[in-house]
């Protein structure tokens, strides 16, 4: 009997810790182009241009209703230039979303703001003279949002890969 009422005990103490965790919501992100098109450029390059957004699922995990959330989130974009030797730069693009009422296990979706990623690509045969890249692609590097709630305290977070919260800079 005893060894039950210090297993409920410890159940319950951890439970505690866990609830003020950052925990509270989890947040999930997928992927969707929505527009793509290709075309030629000066003769020798080809050109493609994507617009893609991601499709954001908020779901509250601490067994109650959250009112007035704050979703930030950063998507970070490497921009490659083409016959450059350089290495390209990443640039963050910053957003946000208010969730007036998050139902607890009632998930809420979003969009994020569309982003533009392009492609160029130098036709076979050709190359540049100081030995460029003949091969340019824009691409997202990584995803970073965070989760606060009225007060303005973080209740969530997620990272892919988990690696660009070190890589990275939060820009707000």
């Amino acid at each position: 009997m005893r060894t039950r009422v210090a297993h409920l005990l410890a159940l319950a103490a951890l439970f505690a810790v866990s609830a003020d965790a950052i925990d509270d919501v989890t947040i999930s992100a997928t992927r969707q182009t929505l527009d793509k098109n290709a075309a030629r450029k000066d003769g020798n390059t080809s050109v493609e241009e994507r617009e893609i957004v991601y499709n954001v699922k908020v779901t509250s995990r601490s067994f109650r209703d959250l009112e007035n959330l704050t979703i930030r989130y950063n998507i970070f974009v490497e921009n490659a230039e083409l016959g450059s030797t350089a290495k390209p730069e990443i640039r963050p693009v910053a957003g946000s979303h208010q969730i007036e009422r998050l139902v607890n296990n009632k998930p809420v979706e979003f969009e994020t703001t569309p982003i533009k990623l392009g492609r160029e690509k130098l036709d076979g045969g050709w190359y540049f003279k100081g030995g460029g890249e003949k091969n340019a692609r824009d691409r997202v590097a990584g995803l970073w949002f965070r989760a606060f709630d009225a007060a303005g305290e973080q209740i969530g977070e997620y990272a892919n890969p988990t690696s660009v919260k070190t890589k990275q800079t939060w820009k707000d």
